[in-house]
């Protein structure tokens, strides 16, 4: 059978799951400027690493906030593709803003921009292909993760190379072309594409949907699931927030190889997850899910201890394959556990928890590297892995 299933609620054919998939990667390229441009915005604006990873909190908590309202948008009014052209376009003019800004404030204000659009795809997208490709849904969210990882990926490169060229604000203008064209890209394939409906799922009302919510918040397994993704977010959050700037400061490396490295760090991972979720469909979720945090938790605390950029590199490339290939599974595991009309709501909390615990670690991090070195940043994001582990022992494999 092919990834498309036969008896899909929605029959639809590759189309819609690589056009969706890349437009997530214009998404992530924009996120991931953001945080290769952190060192030079530090050094201009003269801020501290509390100051610094303060930038990054608000990207967290503009996702946390955004997370609820776009999770009801999408299930009740089940306009699914115009959410995420709405997400492309505002988020072209967040990129475009913070190259712009020239006051913190103003800077602040375009990052939690991004971070708001980026929130507002997740519900729209995720549901769509969980719903679309439900026999095989962790191979399909492998696909739209690995759209985030190449975007991820292609950013840093791209954006190490153009900074050293014109200077990090005309990087951050021109980066924003990439989700504009991306807009306009699935605006056309939606119109000409019958397989891609704008409207999908949802739309049965408020009071069904509340009513439905209601009984996915008491659903312990569903809280389970979200901790354990919260927890494992931490590491993915601090290995971006802090890289760049561990690289810079203890290494001493230039802005093309933290670019290099960065990218590393997304195309392993997008290397690597389309056999993690595709196992996962096959032998279970927690199996592969204790394989990448059990790896992950010995990659990130070995890191400080690395004597050379090439060492240092390799740890992070196994740090990609351990921490972000595993996205899909937690995507598919937590979708297993919410009945198909509350898949945006589902997806909302989960991103939502995740950005509550996310939005600690830029601070208490650089409250860390303030007090005793940024290289104890990384034992701390070692334990959160080792928490997470915990949590997924007590989750029961869904049916």
């Amino acid at each position: 059978m092919s990834a498309v299933e036969r008896d899909s609620p929605v029959v639809a054919g590759r189309g819609p799951l690589f056009v969706i998939a890349g437009s997530h990667g214009s998404l992530h390229w924009a996120v991931q400027t953001f945080y290769l441009l952190l060192p030079f915005i530090k050094e201009e604006f003269g801020l501290d690493y509390t100051q610094t990873g303060f930038l990054v909190t608000i990207v967290h908590l503009s996702s946390f906030v955004a997370n609820i309202p776009s999770g009801v948008v999408v299930d009740v009014t089940g306009r699914r593709t115009a959410c995420q052209l709405f997400s492309l376009v505002v988020c072209a003019i967040g990129l475009a803003g913070l190259g712009w800004a020239r006051d913190y404030w103003v800077l602040a204000g375009a990052v939690a921009l991004i971070s708001m659009m980026n929130t507002l795809w997740h519900p729209a997208a995720i549901a769509f292909l969980s719903e679309t490709y439900a026999k095989r849904r962790g191979l399909a969210l492998s696909f739209h993760t690995i759209g985030a990882s190449l975007g991820d990926a292609a950013a840093p490169a791209a954006a190490g190379v153009l900074i050293t060229a014109i200077g990090w604000h005309e990087t951050a203008m021109l980066g924003a072309l990439v989700p504009l064209a991306a807009a306009v890209l699935l605006f056309f394939f939606s119109k000409a594409s019958s397989a891609m409906p704008s409207r999908s799922g949802g739309g049965g009302g408020i009071r069904a949907y509340m009513t439905g919510l209601q009984q996915l918040v008491v659903n312990m397994e569903v809280w389970k699931v979200c901790v354990m993704a919260g927890f494992r977010g931490t590491g993915q959050t601090g290995l971006r927030t802090f890289l760049p700037l561990y690289l810079a400061a203890a290494l001493s490396a230039n802005p093309f190889w933290i670019g290099v490295t960065l990218t590393v760090l997304q195309l392993s991972g997008a290397i690597a997850t389309p056999f993690a979720g595709g196992i996962s469909d096959r032998v279970g979720r927690r199996p592969v899910l204790f394989a990448g945090f059990a790896m992950s938790l010995v990659v990130i605390f070995a890191m400080p201890f690395a004597t050379s950029l090439t060492m240092f590199i390799i740890l992070v490339g196994l740090a990609g394959v351990s921490t972000f290939a595993v996205r899909p599974v937690i995507q598919s595991w937590a979708l297993e556990k919410a009945p198909p009309q509350l898949g945006g709501s589902m997806v909302s909390l989960l991103f939502g928890t995740q950005s509550a615990f996310a939005m600690a670690v830029p601070i208490v991090g650089g409250m860390i590297a303030d007090a005793w070195g940024i290289g104890y940043v990384f034992y701390a994001l070692a334990a959160t892995v080792l928490v997470a582990m915990a949590v997924a022992a007590t989750i029961s494999e869904s049916k």
